[in-house]
């Protein structure tokens, strides 16, 4: 998650969410903070809301170097969320670079910005990739075809934590209000 902190710092006016917990998150915090972001980075810890914060978001990025099966992308697609994901082994095997998601090399913070800000900043693309990886979900990964991947997808959840990048939010002006 420092590749996406370091791309986030190269695109302004957005809110990065992250969700789940682990033993980088100290790290992280510290990462953000130097990075002048801190005010742009919300650490929510475990969450079991997941649908709450994946409708609300703009886009899912998944930035892990290693992701072997990258059932987070599976949950994302389910909602129709377009999703930034590093090419390691999961995501490689999954996405359609260009037409359900964008895949960047591992660690390239340049093309990460850049994939985040094409697609927040023209929303057409960033409609029709959402719409094409809820396609690719539904005809290739949905219960219709004997999968269960919503009940595998809470554990990846839990292990990895879920990135959303987004601007500002009905969850966001629901915290500043109260």
């Amino acid at each position: 998650f420092d590749v996406l902190l370091d791309a986030l710092a190269q695109v302004p006016d957005v809110y990065l969410w992250l969700a789940g917990d682990g033993p980088l998150e100290s790290a992280l915090k510290i990462k953000s903070s130097e990075l002048g972001i801190g005010e742009r980075v919300r650490f929510l810890g475990w969450r079991t809301d997941i649908d709450a914060l994946m409708l609300s978001a703009d886009i899912l990025v998944c930035p892990s170097r290693r992701e072997p099966l990258g059932n987070i992308i599976l949950e994302a697609w389910s909602r129709g969320l377009p999703v930034v994901a590093a090419d390691s082994v999961g995501p490689r095997n999954l996405i359609n670079n260009g037409k359900d998601g964008i895949l960047f090399p591992v660690d390239n913070v340049e093309l990460l910005s850049k994939s985040i800000k094409e697609l927040l900043s023209v929303p057409e693309l960033c409609r029709k990739i959402g719409e094409s990886g809820k396609l690719t979900y539904f005809d290739n990964f949905s219960e219709k075809n004997g999968c269960l991947a919503r009940s595998v997808t809470l554990v990846s959840v839990s292990a990895y934590g879920m990135i959303g990048l987004q601007r500002l939010s009905v969850l966001e002006r629901q915290e500043t209000s109260n």
